[in-house]
């Protein structure tokens, strides 16, 4: 990928991908070249300094053919990891709670060997800082996911300071759903089945949460491209409650389907531990918002075009992010080393 005719190659696929051209460059067997200088650094062009996935970089994964099965995947890992599970429910299931042990993790690695793990009050400027939650709540939640064995005390030679530090249970979490996304995205990706085995590398594991971390701190956040799911987002189960009704349409057909789909509001409520008036109050929310369409008292939903739109680019923007992320901890990059390249796209 270092040398140049790589690069023009990338530079004039990402142009026909903005004029539209897409499907003739699939059909000429390019993107199949595209797909390979992603995979051996083309990352680094396509997305900004704090990862962030171009919209080229976007439409040119939406594009391809095999993303459909790669969508599908993602979205049945991540649905198959809450459904049933009542204590991931509990605690991790609202935007918030979830980037909130990222956070966890990306403040241990972050501190000095002599002061292994975080503290209370770290965690609670990050959350503040970061718009996730109050103190209030970054306490409470703290307190459950201790109680869940997720962090436990440090051992400290300050007396005033008693960090917390991530446990196995914890890590273990992050590297299968980390696993899991590296497993889906292999089939447009083909890096993908590398960095998922590097998950198994504590020092790249280390590397990896530090760059997903600083990327967040930067600003980055992985619904700015798809704003439409933040309905879904901000509410306890809401993206895989979504999900799951995206995976209800036929294996064969589209991803996101486009006909209705089956709908049981008490499957739902049972499957990720909400009520059923939390379930309708989201799915009348997001028809108000033109997001969904159900006929009243219908047993059928249908996933309306701005929501399978978004699916669409947010699935693609966690590909793109994940794969940079896993490709600059792999092998860091200097930071001036081709800099006027990476303004390109």
């Amino acid at each position: 990928m270092r040398d140049i005719g790589a690069r023009k190659e990338l530079r004039s696929f990402v142009r026909s991908a903005e004029a539209g051209s897409i499907g003739n460059l699939g059909q000429s067997g390019r993107i199949d070249l595209w797909l390979k200088c992603l995979a051996s650094f083309a990352s680094s062009w396509m997305t900004d300094i704090a990862l962030r996935p171009t919209p080229a970089a976007i439409a040119a994964l939406r594009a391809d053919p095999q993303f459909q099965s790669v969508m599908r995947e993602l979205a049945g890992s991540m649905v198959a990891r809450y459904r049933g599970n009542r204590l991931l429910n509990s605690l991790i299931n609202d935007r918030a709670r979830a980037v909130f042990t990222h956070g966890a993790l990306y403040l241990h690695y972050s501190a000095a060997p002599a002061d292994a793990g975080f503290t209370v009050g770290a965690i609670k400027d990050f959350c503040v800082e970061h718009g996730l939650c109050s103190r209030g709540r970054c306490e409470a939640t703290l307190a459950l996911m201790r109680a869940a064995g997720y962090f436990a005390a440090a051992p400290s030679g300050d007396r005033r300071r008693r960090p917390l530090v991530p446990t196995a249970k914890l890590l273990a979490l992050h590297r299968e759903r980390w696993s899991d996304h590296f497993r889906a995205m292999r089939r447009v990706l083909p890096q993908g089945e590398r960095y998922r085995n590097a998950l198994d590398d504590p020092d790249f594991f280390k590397r990896f949460v530090l760059t997903l971390g600083a990327a967040f701190s930067g600003g980055f956040r992985l619904l700015e491209n798809a704003p439409e799911l933040e309905i879904f987002a901000e509410r306890n189960a809401g993206m895989v409650i979504l999900l799951s009704l995206a995976l209800g349409g036929p294996p064969e057909g589209p991803f996101p389907p486009v006909a209705p789909v089956p709908l049981s509001i008490n499957a739902l409520a049972t499957a990720f531990a909400v009520s059923r008036k939390h379930v309708l109050t989201l799915l009348r929310d997001a028809q108000a918002e033109g997001l969904l369409e159900r006929g009243a008292g219908s047993s059928q939903i249908r996933i309306l075009p701005r929501a399978r739109s978004a699916i669409e680019i947010l699935l693609a923007t966690i590909c793109l992010f994940l794969a940079e992320g896993a490709a600059q901890s792999i092998c860091p990059q200097p930071a001036a080393q081709d800099s006027a390249e990476a303004t390109v796209l």
